[in-house]
């Protein structure tokens, strides 16, 4: 009987498995979740978190199928993904609605008296009695 020989390790710096994929779906959710008070990291955190829903949930999958422990780091990239990717997208919308129902900025820089529409003259009462509605006071 022949003695048969271990497999061969693997290359330094990879791994294989649902380890190295929920690594990094927890490192795409945290820099999603980190660049989010940016402008530019508001349009990374779009496409970041979904990479870390996906990363994580299939990381999560094969760490089930596996029967391996290795699924802390997939849960936590399915986390932070969801955040980063709802936090941006809320705001996103919420600024381009509020930039294409704003309205007509233009009417508000006009002064009082060139502005269109009925205007309000408050008087004020100098008698010391105010009538009421209706009748004679």
């Amino acid at each position: 009987m022949a003695a048969s020989s271990p497999p061969a390790p693997a290359a330094a710096g990879t791994r294989r498995g649902p380890a190295g994929l929920g690594t990094k779906a927890m490192v795409c959710g945290i820099v999603g979740v980190t660049l989010l008070p940016t402008v530019y990291g508001m349009a990374l955190s779009v496409l970041l978190g979904p990479a870390a829903l996906v990363l994580g949930l299939v990381a999560r999958s094969r760490a089930r199928r596996d029967g391996t422990g290795a699924g802390r780091n997939a849960v936590i990239g399915i986390a932070t993904g969801a955040v980063a990717f709802a936090v941006a997208a809320a705001v996103i919308v919420l600024a381009l609605t509020g930039v294409v129902f704003s309205g007509d900025d233009e009417e508000e820089k006009k002064p009082a008296e060139r502005r269109e529409g009925p205007s309000v003259q408050v008087m004020e009462d100098r008698s010391g009695t105010l009538p009421w509605p209706g009748g004679a006071g």
